[in-house]
């Protein structure tokens, strides 16, 4: 394996690796099963063959010190994520990328983190919020899973939302976050099959404009007949 990382040394905390045989067609994931970094696994269907390749998942102390820009919103981890030597991770080498990460409770707890916020973020020459749902969760951690088009440089984030487009692999969901004085965020967007959106103020004024009419009616037609 020549797989070499452009990262500064001195930035990186800890890395795991994995090796797998990519293949074209063949859906293939890279399990980190040492658990020494924030990333569980990432999968993705190979749209070319690279035979037997090497992953590398680098959790860093900082922000890239390849990347010139800070994400938006309060940040847990900074992640490179390089697949092999010959683009393997690239968005045209791949479809329907997927990455599990994992979030302390304690993070959560100590910074009062609004945990249905957490987001993963990818840099592709500007910072990109990823789609990204809770999957699961343990004593001590919170599970998530995001799209990817590619692997590179990536944040978990509180991300609070600026309008911003938050795209997935295969769909862009336009979005935009709202706060009930609950503190919870309503999700506006391209809504599939199985979305739902929460939005009980519109609900409300629409079941008031149909009953108002109605009840005008029932009342003139009761009013009517008492005078007959």
């Amino acid at each position: 394996m020549n797989l070499v990382s452009s990262e500064d040394v001195s930035n990186i905390a800890v890395k795991e690796l994995a090796t797998r045989s990519v293949m074209s067609g063949y859906p293939v994931k890279f399990d980190f099963v040492e658990n020494v970094t924030c990333i569980t696994y990432i999968k993705f269907d190979p749209k070319k063959t690279f035979r037997r390749t090497t992953t590398i998942v680098e959790e860093l102390k900082s922000q890239s010190t390849l990347v010139p820009t800070s994400p938006s919103g309060t940040v847990y981890k900074h992640v490179n994520i390089w697949i092999g030597d010959k683009g393997a991770g690239l968005p045209t080498s791949i479809r329907n990328g997927l990455i599990e990460f994992k979030v302390e409770k304690s993070w959560i707890k100590d910074e009062s983190i609004n945990e249905t916020l957490i987001t993963l973020q990818r840099y592709d020459e500007d910072w990109q919020p990823l789609y990204t749902e809770k999957v699961r969760e343990d004593d001590s951690y919170v599970y998530f899973e995001a799209e990817t088009p590619g692997y590179s440089f990536f944040a978990i984030t509180e991300y609070a939302g600026n309008g911003k487009e938050i795209r997935g692999a295969n769909k862009i969901h336009e979005t935009l976050r709202s706060f009930g004085s609950e503190g919870r965020a309503a999700l506006y967007g391209n809504a599939g099959e199985n979305s739902r959106i929460k939005n009980p103020m519109g609900t409300a004024r629409v079941f008031m404009a149909i009953s108002l009419p109605l009840f005008m009616i029932i009342a003139g037609y009761c009013v009517l007949k008492k005078k007959i």
